[in-house]
């Protein structure tokens, strides 16, 4: 019987631990995360810095393949800050199917961004030493029953122009102000998933990791995304900075490799500035900057 997996949120499975981990100061600092949670001092941590000359090429990983994502059904989204992040729950009609041909059902999707001390980068991942403004992370496949592997996939965002505003990101940005404080919900309408995401969902890193919060559970498969979804300036700036200082920041510093080994379904080329998707995706208008997404998933057998 084919695999089906349920998404959950990375950081609610911290949450069900401790809540008195922190990012910095106010509790259990980053540094100090192994002594209460052994997992976060192993070899197999996330997030990690991308190095694409290390990059194995494996042409036979496949697309990531999801359903349920273009239908417009007028659908309403809880966002929620939990103290950690923001998170959009997602409905289970969304579903993904990994390259292995397991199911996944999407639970939810978060962000991780800057904002303390005017620092806008925020994302958790890097690419070649550089941190991009946001990453936003789809989490799947947690089951009560058996937890054995998560799946993330996540996407960044990249900032090319002061004011060409991305539309799809609209509502959820004019909403962030309803949610300043920890336990704070409110309700998104009109949201357009599908178009929230990269355009080319083929390309990808992949590599094995864990949580980036505590417990630091070492198993998850991370997926990442070589495109991204782009924001102009004034779109990011009251994502970065009308936070209080609980979500400033909200990110795990790299993690070394150790002797995993992380592939890509596309070829790196050292001449080539910047990874080109195809021309055929949407934003591909220079004024606008670009996002990075993850997903993480659990499959369990139904």
């Amino acid at each position: 019987m084919r695999a089906v997996v349920t998404l959950v949120s990375l950081l609610l499975l911290g949450a069900q631990a401790q809540h008195e981990w922190s990012y910095s100061e106010g509790g259990l600092e980053e540094d100090l995360w192994p002594q209460e949670y052994p997992a976060c001092g192993g070899h197999r941590q996330s997030p990690i810095d991308l190095q694409q000359n290390k990059v194995r090429f494996n042409p036979a990983l496949k697309a990531l393949n999801l359903t349920g994502y273009q239908e417009d059904r007028g659908d309403e989204f809880t966002m929620i800050n939990n103290g950690h992040t923001v998170q959009i729950n997602l409905p289970p009609t969304m579903r993904m199917m990994a390259p292995d041909g397991t199911e996944y059902i999407a639970k939810q999707m978060h962000y991780h961004w800057g904002g303390g001390s005017s620092e806008v980068s925020g994302s958790e991942h890097t690419i070649d030493g550089i941190r991009h403004v946001i990453e936003v992370c789809e989490d799947l496949g947690v089951s009560p029953l058996a937890f054995k592997l998560l799946f993330f996939f996540f996407f960044f965002t990249k900032i090319v122009n002061e004011y060409a505003e991305n539309t799809y990101y609209s509502t959820f940005i004019a909403h962030l102000a309803d949610i300043r404080y920890p336990g704070q919900r409110t309700i998104l309408r009109g949201l357009d998933i599908q178009n929230m995401l990269p355009g080319d969902l083929y390309h990808y890193y992949t590599y094995e990791g864990s949580l980036t919060t505590p417990p630091c559970t070492e198993n998850v498969h991370w997926f990442v995304l070589a495109d991204s979804v782009k924001l102009s300036r004034s779109q990011v700036t009251p994502v970065c900075i009308c936070w209080n200082e609980t979500l400033h920041n909200d990110y795990r510093k790299t993690q070394a490799l150790h002797r995993r080994v992380v592939e890509a379904n596309f070829q790196y080329f050292p001449n080539q500035r910047e990874w080109a998707p195809p021309a055929w995706g949407p934003f591909r208008d220079p004024d606008f900057l670009p996002l990075f997404l993850v997903v993480v998933g659990d499959p369990w057998q139904s």
